[in-house]
């Protein structure tokens, strides 16, 4: 229903332009780090309509000229009423919408379904008169935004002195553009309208309006379909000056032009982003392999040294086992003697234990500072991270801290194990002819507690290296990275970027595919 104004070419590609923009806010609001200068402003100029502002004293025809240019035709329901007393006295406003009618103040503003409102919006304003003694200010506002005025006259009658006062003050004052409608031609004779248009000239040239642009109208032949209406002549100088393809184009290019920029700006942001959280990503990927390195590396010399320790250790209670045993068989004075054996046992292979303990952990100490050394050396690694000496010698002394705590620890935890050896086992004197039976006894308990005693040391050895490899590793990562979790958040935020430029990408597509559209020769 209803004559369009807007093309229906311009219509599609400005729908599909509103919603990349809706779209591209979303994403912006979404991801508070990314620009959003300036873009709100292109939002208002799509929702700012093309708007015609009507003015006539009352009588003038306003009210008939508006429903005929909106397309209305005999017989349908009219949007702005129509008879012989003022019909206006409030400013009404016409949009596009689903029939609904908002009343607040002085204003009414009218939602009607008819693709001549596609795009535009309408404003009549009261009388003339009124204008000036009751609407003047709020008129003023409506028309120093309007993008064209429409001063509407009886063909009969436009002399009327307070029509012209405002006139003036909208060319001078205001410099707008005014096109000029002689209304209800039907009713008026050629002699009539001849010196109207005459007159009308001539009072524009007074007020330094160069060439006015006069339209001739009848509604009433418009609202019956009849020829030679006028109207066409007026909505082709709409469509041309207002609403044509050029115009609309540029609108849309200059939107365009700004969406552009904005996501062209965005897409640098991210572009910066992906590209430190890349090197941010190697740089993790590089380290944490290196890590992962160490504690193969760890678990290999460590079972090895353990395999050793507790093989001596099983080797020394076996002869210690053996010498006691010796004794029951063949000493009398056999509590004094085991005991005495007991305290050099403890005494030799404590010391031994300790020795060989921090022999081995110099030798990993020492070969896991070359592992250091040659691993920032790596040329995929200064590919990756450039030279870092603070780092590596960073490192290097964490590794000297940790291992010399680890092997103070280890030695506490073996001494406490050598102070139980064969506690739970009593050692009496007895007599030579219950030796035999007592040798027999003590060597089960002796069995028995030479197992214990391997539990204990594997499960200290097994406990005190995993705490010491997976201590030194968090020690390391902290090193390596001043916060690890953050760091690892951080880089989480990655493929979230990826898929942000991704998208940043597809709306620099959507607009190249637009305005590729808007340059076609079809347009």
């Amino acid at each position: 229903m209803g004559i369009p104004l807007v093309s229906d070419k311009f219509k599609k590609e400005e729908s599909k332009l509103k919603a990349l923009l809706k779209d591209y806010l979303e994403l912006i609001n979404g991801n508070s780090f990314l620009i959003k200068d300036k873009i709100d402003e292109v939002k208002s100029e799509f929702e700012t309509l093309f708007n015609f502002v009507v003015v006539g004293k009352v009588k003038a025809g306003k009210s008939s000229f508006l429903n005929a240019l909106l397309g209305i035709k005999e017989g349908e329901e009219s949007i702005f009423e129509v008879g012989p007393g003022p019909q206006t006295s409030k400013i009404t406003i016409v949009r596009k919408g689903q029939g609904n009618v908002e009343t607040k103040g002085d204003m009414v503003t009218i939602y009607k379904d008819l693709d001549s409102l596609e795009g535009i919006e309408i404003i009549d304003t009261p009388g003339t008169d009124t204008i000036m003694e009751k609407h003047e200010k709020i008129t003023r506002d409506f028309l120093e935004n309007s993008n064209l005025i429409m001063f509407v006259f009886d063909s009969k009658n436009i002399y009327t002195k307070s029509d012209w006062e405002l006139i003036e003050k909208i060319i001078k004052d205001l410099k707008k553009d005014v096109i000029f409608i002689l209304s209800q031609k039907d009713r008026a004779s050629q002699e009539e309208i001849e010196m109207a248009k005459k007159e009308l000239i001539n009072r524009c040239n007074k007020i330094d309006l160069k060439d006015p642009k006069i339209f001739l109208t009848s509604a009433k032949l418009e609202i019956e379909s009849k020829p030679d209406s006028g109207f066409q002549q007026v909505r082709d100088y709409i469509f041309n000056e207002i609403g044509s393809h050029d115009k609309k184009r540029m609108k849309l290019k200059t939107i365009i032009g700004k969406i552009r920029f904005s996501v062209d700006q965005n897409s640098n942001i991210l572009n910066e982003k992906i590209d430190e959280l890349e090197v941010l990503e190697r740089y993790y990927e590089t380290l944490n392999a290196f890590l992962g390195e160490n504690h193969s590396f760890f678990n290999i010399r460590f079972d090895s040294i353990n395999d050793a320790i507790k093989n001596y250790y099983l080797n020394k209670l076996t002869d210690l086992k053996d010498s006691i045993l010796n004794f029951y068989k063949t000493q009398k004075k056999v509590k004094e003697n085991i005991e005495y054996e007991i305290s050099q046992f403890k005494k030799e292979v404590s010391k031994t234990l300790n020795d060989r303990i921090t022999r081995e952990i110099l030798n990993i100490t020492d070969e896991e500072k070359s592992r250091i050394n040659r691993f920032f050396d790596k040329k995929e690694v200064v590919d990756r991270l450039g030279i870092d000496p603070f780092l590596r010698e960073k490192l290097k002394l964490d590794v000297d801290k940790e291992f010399i705590i680890f092997s103070n620890d280890l030695e506490k935890e073996i001494n406490k194990i050598l102070d139980r050896t064969f506690k739970t086992v009593t050692f009496k004197n007895k007599n030579l002819l219950n030796r035999l039976y007592i040798s027999r006894s003590v060597q089960k308990r002796l069995d028995n507690e030479i197992s214990n005693q391997m539990k204990a040391l594997e499960n200290t050895l097994k406990s005190n290296v995993e705490n010491f490899i997976n201590s030194l590793k968090v020690k390391m990562q902290t090193s390596m990275f001043e916060n690890y979790e953050a760091f690892k958040k951080e880089i989480n935020k990655l493929e979230h970027f990826k898929d942000l430029k991704e998208r940043i990408d597809g709306y620099s597509r959507q607009l190249e595919d637009i305005e590729s559209s808007l340059n076609s020769k079809s347009f």
